[in-house]
């Protein structure tokens, strides 16, 4: 079964949704099928009844393209950018349209235009689009599409790579005793570092850490079979790197954390945890622990 792509702009964040075509919707050898037509016809009932309804002309002009008439489509998906519809949306399916069409060139003109705006659309997946994959303008889109859907595996922004050192699977010890176990990956379009931790004694946590592209820190959130929650932010100092807490102590004042990971020559990692109640005057070591790689 033929599946498009549509994209839909909520809250600031762009989701993708795959929507499979029901039985009404899928074209046959060249010509639409008779719920297809009757469709269409109940589509432009409404376009001709409220002719300002943008979703109308949105959905009239998706299901033209569907159908195989991808001229009206083309008309029809205007109309609806004309009338008010969401461009990313609007722009992406009428382009779809031009290139089923055969007018290339309005087609990248229009993928352009969005992705000047960062649009991460998997285009090379669309078969709309497909007449377009030898066009250099179409690659060049592709590539900047990909970066912008996986922008932390893009070399062009090393700082998402910057804890890298610590992902693994590691037995860890303070002095010469294992005290736990830890599994730390990369998760969600290598995004997050995340940390899965096993305390031979009892004690069970886990960390998400990222790097904010806004706030240009990294942050890690904390929390544990105990009921802990700790957040921390940091970043990337003298090849180590450096967190840090603030948060009320239990005997009043405020308790400020250092939390550091360093990578060794050996390719095992420190984390060390110190504390401070006089405002940094003093500092006591929570635990030093050596990440030592499982073999």
């Amino acid at each position: 079964m033929k599946r498009r792509y549509r994209f839909n702009v909520l809250a600031g964040a762009i989701f993708l949704i795959t929507a499979a075509l029901s039985s009404w919707a899928q074209t046959t050898t060249g010509s639409a099928s008779a719920d297809s037509a009757q469709l269409l016809a109940t589509d432009e009932q409404q376009v001709q009844k409220n002719p300002g309804d943008a979703n109308g002309w949105e959905k009239l002009g998706t299901d033209q393209l569907q159908a195989g008439k991808y001229s009206e489509a083309v008309s029809s998906l205007q109309k609806a950018l004309d009338h008010g519809f969401p461009p990313q949306t609007g722009k992406y399916n009428l382009a779809c349209a031009y290139a089923r069409a055969g007018d290339k060139q309005k087609a990248l003109d229009l993928l352009e235009s969005l992705a000047a705006g960062g649009f991460p659309a998997p285009l090379t997946k669309d078969p709309d689009l497909a007449s377009l994959a030898s066009e250099p303008r179409f690659q060049a889109l592709a590539q900047a599409a990909q970066r912008a859907a996986e922008p932390c595996k893009d070399p062009a922004h090393p700082e998402y790579r910057q804890l890298d050192f610590w992902v693994g699977e590691w037995d860890v010890y303070s002095g010469q005793q294992k005290v736990g176990e830890s599994s730390v990956q990369l998760i969600l379009k290598n995004c997050v570092v995340f940390e899965n931790w096993h305390g031979l004694q009892g004690g069970n946590g886990k960390s998400l850490n990222k790097y904010n592209h806004v706030s240009h820190e990294w942050e890690q959130f904390w929390v544990s079979d105990s009921g802990t929650t700790n957040y921390f932010h940091g970043s990337l100092t003298a090849g180590e790197m450096r967190y840090v807490l603030e948060m009320p102590a239990p005997s009043g004042g405020t308790l400020i954390r250092h939390l550091t990971f360093s990578s060794l020559p050996d390719g095992k990692v420190r984390q060390l945890s110190q504390a401070s109640l006089d405002n940094g005057k003093t500092w006591s070591t929570e635990y030093d622990l050596l990440y030592v790689r499982r073999q």
